[in-house]
């Protein structure tokens, strides 16, 4: 099956988890026989673009993220970029003849180029993967040919509680890069410290300044710790603070600043961890570093907001600690630097968990079913 893959930005140029989960989506659907082009921008500060001739960096965005998220002020420039996309993806779908569409992320695109992609027939599903409708309820699609897939149970609902349709619509988790696991961690640091980790982006919503209030707590109660915190600072002013709250409270001797990680520098990092804080202020769709960590077998330690809530078993394949609450996350970490046979155990039971449930194999194969359900009611629907 052809299939055009529609996204505001696409590895290895990346912010966040939602670019991976479009991308490993994509290469899930690929192993089971569909072609795929991935139409999407070119964003020359998120690094280099790739060499994937099957991705097409021909979009331009209505803004940019560099920096932190600003939007375009020039209504006719605004107006030039809507039109060129629309043009844009108009011939891209005369030259490929998609049967089938995953779309991704449209924000700095503009709701108006997913009209020009139902208007044009194609068969299309949207993955959800933020906390929150991807439109208004008033612009919500009613094309037979359209459909959505949910990062977890948690965004369904609430999508659900806002009035969309979307009930019967299936819940397609964000993948591992690969079905065969990584090996389980072989060359984390003896000793005493517990080690902890942070993956994910640097700014307030996600928690880091929690993560550093616990670990401050942790130095003031004589309880051995080393922290590595992987991650692109999306505020700058947020970034310089936590450096500063680390300086201040003479964590420098216990906190290693690795910046950003590409993809395949992630598993390397997670083996050197015992556990991974996911200290999210604010309702998360899923939490993707979770279920990697968990495939590496390393024990998450989570806030549990949103749909994260969904990925830990609390006390089976991990724990749940209140979002911003540095009390009671210091208190979890020291647990587990003071119960290392229970952790490992734990440890054990979260790469099965990972096993089982978030594998690319796993999500492409909901994935497919949900497109072909779409042919199938567009077939009967013309008899």
């Amino acid at each position: 099956m052809r299939l055009l893959v529609l996204t505001n930005l696409y590895p290895p140029q990346n912010l966040g988890g939602f670019g991976l989960c479009i991308q490993r989506l994509t290469q899930g659907l690929a192993r089971r026989g569909y072609q795929p082009i991935v139409l999407t921008s070119d964003q020359p500060y998120l690094g280099e673009a790739g060499q994937d001739r099957s991705v097409l960096r021909l979009l331009e965005l209505l803004g940019s993220y560099d920096g932190g998220l600003s939007r375009l002020s020039d209504t006719a420039e605004e107006e030039r970029i809507r039109r060129s996309n629309g043009h844009i993806l108009a011939k891209v779908v005369a030259w490929q003849r998609p049967q089938a569409c995953l779309v991704g992320n449209l924000d700095l695109l503009g709701p108006d180029l997913l009209q020009h992609l139902l208007e044009l027939g194609i068969p299309s599903i949207q993955h959800v993967g933020f906390m929150g409708a991807p439109m208004p309820l008033a612009e919500y699609p009613t094309h037979r040919h359209y459909g959505m897939a949910f990062a977890s149970g948690e965004v369904r609902r609430l999508l659900v509680s806002q009035g969309f349709p979307v009930t019967t619509q299936p819940i397609v988790h964000p993948p591992l890069a690969a079905d065969t696991l990584p090996a389980p961690a072989t060359n984390r640091q003896g000793g005493e410290a517990l080690q902890i980790g942070y993956s994910g982006l640097l700014m307030q919503s996600k928690g880091v300044h929690v993560l550093l209030e616990a670990c401050a707590r942790l130095r003031q109660w004589g309880t051995p710790f080393r922290l590595q915190l992987a991650g692109k600072a999306f505020s700058t002013d947020y970034a310089q603070a936590l450096q500063a709250y680390v300086v201040t409270n003479n964590l420098d001797p216990c906190v290693h600043w690795h910046g950003f990680l590409e993809e395949h520098q992630l598993n390397s990092f997670y083996q050197q961890l015992d556990v991974l804080v996911f200290p999210s202020l604010h309702p998360e769709s899923f939490g993707m570093v979770v279920a990697e960590a968990m495939a590496c077998g390393v024990v998450p330690i989570s806030s549990g907001v949103g749909g994260a809530f969904e990925v830990v078993t609390h006390g089976l394949d991990g724990l749940l600690s209140p979002a911003g609450d540095s009390t009671a996350l210091a208190e979890a970490l020291r647990w587990c630097q003071m119960h290392r046979v229970r952790v490992k155990s734990m440890a054990q039971r979260a790469r099965q968990s990972a096993t089982l449930r978030f594998t690319p194999a796993r999500s492409a194969s909901l994935l497919d079913q949900a497109f072909r359900q779409l042919h199938t009611d567009l077939t009967r629907t013309q008899f």
